[in-house]
């Protein structure tokens, strides 16, 4: 997994914990250097300590704030943005909290939004670059009381086309990548609940996704030879939305 992304620099949000960390392990692996963005400088310290390589840093920003991410990253060189930051909630949707839906969406749709508005001005200075957003299978297809998070994650996947063919004259790539569930630390505990247990048996593979197993496929869409591919969603879900 060494050389893949030589030379290269990454803007991975929501960077220190979770899926954001295992995504800054492995592009520090094949070679490129991370720049993570999150909210707890302690938490983004501790997680790039544990980085291969040098030339690591991090950006102390929240990106629902709009405001804020153009001032953060100013002055700032890097070549490709993995836009991860996001919650989620459980709720039905009639009745969904409103605080929560708007701090969910503030985070998920608008703040990917607003870190990819923030991001385009270095990445057309690199001459071109590329942009992966992280969708989710519920983008696809929701499930019960998932709908929120589920809207928010249709909206990345729409956001991912329209970027791409915004962006593709300026030399930048725009994917989604869209997991399906993944077995971190943030979840472990619901997954492997009751209610973890009938998602399983939603799965064609009967079983939930770790974190290496998403590397593949997030390498292929960072990877510069791969200078083809725009305004696509790679879907890895073990077969959930085939046999949903």
């Amino acid at each position: 997994m060494t050389g893949q992304l030589d030379g290269k620099r990454i803007l991975v949000t929501g960077a220190a914990r979770g899926l954001g960390a295992a995504f800054c392990q492995t592009i520090a692996k094949a070679g490129g250097s991370v720049l993570a963005l999150g909210r707890d400088a302690g938490a983004l310290a501790a997680m790039i300590k544990g980085l291969p390589g040098d030339g690591h840093d991090i950006v102390v920003a929240d990106v629902a704030k709009s405001g804020h991410l153009s001032g953060h990253l100013a002055g700032q060189q890097f070549d490709g943005l993995v836009n991860n930051a996001g919650i989620a909630m459980t709720s039905a949707l009639h009745e969904s909290d409103e605080d929560e839906v708007r701090r969910l969406i503030d985070t998920n749709l608008l703040g990917s939004l607003w870190i990819l508005q923030a991001s385009v001005p270095a990445l057309k200075a690199a001459g071109g670059g590329v942009i992966v957003n992280i969708a989710s299978v519920l983008g696809h297809r929701p499930l019960p009381h998932t709908g929120i998070y589920a809207i928010s994650k249709a909206a990345i996947i729409q956001m991912t086309r329209a970027a791409a063919l915004e962006l593709a004259r300026d030399n930048i790539r725009v994917n989604a990548l869209a997991p399906g569930y993944v077995v971190t630390d943030l979840n472990r505990d619901f997954l492997s609940s009751d209610a973890g247990v009938k998602l399983q048996k939603r799965t064609a593979l009967r079983r939930f996704a770790s974190p290496a197993e998403l590397m593949p496929a997030l390498l292929f869409l960072l990877d510069p030879a791969n200078s083809y591919m725009t305004g696509e969603t790679l879907t890895i879900d073990g077969g959930m939305s085939a046999s949903l």
